[in-house]
């Protein structure tokens, strides 16, 4: 079955805004995928408001009506990507007063208010923003509160510049210390396929991560196409099971009212 577990509609600020919950769900259909979740932006920071949702509430109320609606097409979950999770107290309690089937924790902006995807990595000390990525990539794994940890390999999508080719080779030490604290604590990791639109051109995370994931006990992944337009609902997500399987896994994890269960890849 195909699955895409990671996309976002107009509500969120970087998607394109002229894509309606309901378009999204008639696009996946259109894909032949048989589960979706809508998991739209909610980005929680250290010195600023919550972000990146134009209008969180309704968002969700349109996901849930288009559940009901798409019912017998199509399985519709209830999601959100909630980022820097344990950088406001706010974040917490917006989880403890909604439902959901699916929660993605990410990490896009560093507590420096350093926007990951738009900064200029030519001008950085690269090693020493990998360290400090690690280090709260962990604190918001250890802080908890979500169900599937997004694209741990995301600075990898935009540090390259000149000569200089990003990998998590030298930190796999990090990386490691990353996926016990997933495993222990029941998340899911999540393989991602919007390298494929960026100078990768591939899905990650790479191999050697899944390959160690597994080796350490991991059992549960996700796919996702971060999908933020029509056109690219289901993007990679054969791609995604191909490198899953590769690494020893057969199923996907599902959440549904935030209880896991497998589905056969």
């Amino acid at each position: 079955m195909l699955v895409d577990l990671h996309m976002h509609t107009g509500y969120s600020t970087d998607a394109e805004p002229e894509q309606s919950v309901e378009q999204k769900v008639r696009a996946c259909i259109a894909r032949g995928i048989g589960i979706m979740a809508i998991t739209d932006h909610l980005d929680f920071l250290h010195r600023r408001d919550p972000s990146d949702n134009r209008d969180v509430e309704a968002c969700l109320r349109d996901i849930r009506a288009a559940k009901q609606v798409f019912a017998d097409e199509i399985e519709l979950l209830v999601g959100i990507e909630i980022g820097q999770v344990h950088a406001d107290p706010r974040a917490d309690a917006f989880l403890k007063s909604h439902s959901f089937d699916m929660v993605i924790g990410s990490l896009h902006v560093m507590p420096n208010d350093l926007d990951i995807y738009f900064h200029d990595f030519e001008h950085l000390d690269c090693d020493a923003f990998m360290q400090d990525y690690f280090d709260e990539l962990l604190k918001i794994v250890r802080h908890g509160g979500f169900d599937v940890l997004a694209h741990i390999d995301y600075p990898l999508r935009v540090m390259r510049h000149g000569d200089y080719v990003p990998s998590f080779d030298q930190y796999m030490d990090r990386v490691s210390a990353v996926l016990r604290e997933c495993i222990s604590r029941g998340y899911a990791l999540e393989l991602n396929a919007a390298g494929m639109a960026g100078w990768q051109k591939k899905v990650g995370p790479p191999e050697n991560i899944l390959i160690e994931y597994k080796r350490l006990g991991g059992e549960r992944i996700s796919i996702g196409s971060d999908s933020h337009s029509l056109d690219t609902v289901g993007r990679g997500i054969e791609e995604c099971a191909a490198l899953a399987k590769s690494a020893g896994f057969s199923s996907v994890t599902v959440f549904r009212n935030r209880r896991a269960e497998q589905v056969e890849i």
